[in-house]
């Protein structure tokens, strides 16, 4: 559930990425020969010009596949709808407390610092041992891919072990930009806790991240996983939306 105007924003974000990959249309009943059938009536559909304004039997292809992806962006359109009417009728105003200067506060982490970031996508001179590949990235774990995954349903950019300097380079799992807040964060994906060495290179690295002055649950996420536990992903989802409340002011619009 989404609890604030910039979340909101984000989720019709997601949904209107989505619509751009699907057609649009309805379901209807067409009277052909004197009998009539259900068939989808498509009236646009991106990058597949083909199929606009024609009528196609659910009975048969390419009917019976264009069907749910029809009746699918019919129910992601009045979801955009419906939150379009909601977010007007709560005349919410929206401040970005992140651009508010704080103590300790170590950059500006905003849409030129994401650019810089993306410069320097999978630099992390560490060896990769048997990669995962996600959209032609590379990634260390099957959790990271899961990560990216879910980060890509979100809508939400991101890159993949940018260089970091924070007195030393580091390399976060995952740079996050919010372009509704103007926001960078990182996801730190620690996915071989339980080992004694591992647990100590994560708790110097979460010292690292917290001295140079990334706050976590504002500037960072920490993902960990043992072999019992795994990485939940809805639990991620929940994560990002505490941290763009972290990162927002909402109040009543005044008059």
């Amino acid at each position: 559930m989404f609890l604030s105007f910039e979340q909101a924003k984000i989720r019709l974000r997601y949904l209107e990425k989505r619509l751009e990959k699907l057609p649009k249309g309805k379901i209807t009943v067409r009277k052909q020969h004197g009998h009539a059938n259900k068939a989808v009536w498509v009236t646009k559909f991106p990058n597949h010009s083909k199929y606009e304004y024609k009528y196609y039997s659910i009975n048969c292809e390419p009917g019976s596949s264009l069907k749910p992806l029809v009746e699918e962006s019919s129910g992601l359109i009045r979801e955009v709808d419906d939150l379009k009417r909601n977010l007007e009728a709560a005349g919410l105003e929206v401040r970005i407390v992140s651009s508010i200067k704080r103590r300790n506060e170590p950059i500006k982490m905003d849409r030129k610092y994401f650019e810089e970031l993306k410069k320097t996508a999978d630099s992390n001179p560490v060896p990769k041992t048997n990669p995962i590949e996600h959209n032609g990235i590379l990634m260390r774990s099957k959790g990271e891919a899961l990560i990216a995954t879910k980060l890509d349903e979100l809508g939400l950019e991101y890159t993949y072990e940018s260089r970091v300097n924070i007195g030393h380079n580091v390399y976060p799992d995952f740079s996050v930009y919010i372009p509704e807040i103007d926001k960078v964060f990182f996801i730190e994906f620690m996915g071989g806790f339980g080992g004694f060495e591992y647990n100590m290179t994560a708790g110097n690295k979460f010292s690292d991240y917290a001295t140079y002055g990334f706050i976590n649950g504002r500037d960072i996420i920490y993902m960990c996983e043992t072999d019992i536990n795994k990485a939940d992903l809805d639990l991620l989802e929940t994560l990002i939306n505490a941290l763009i409340l972290a990162n927002t002011e909402v109040k009543k619009q005044s008059g």
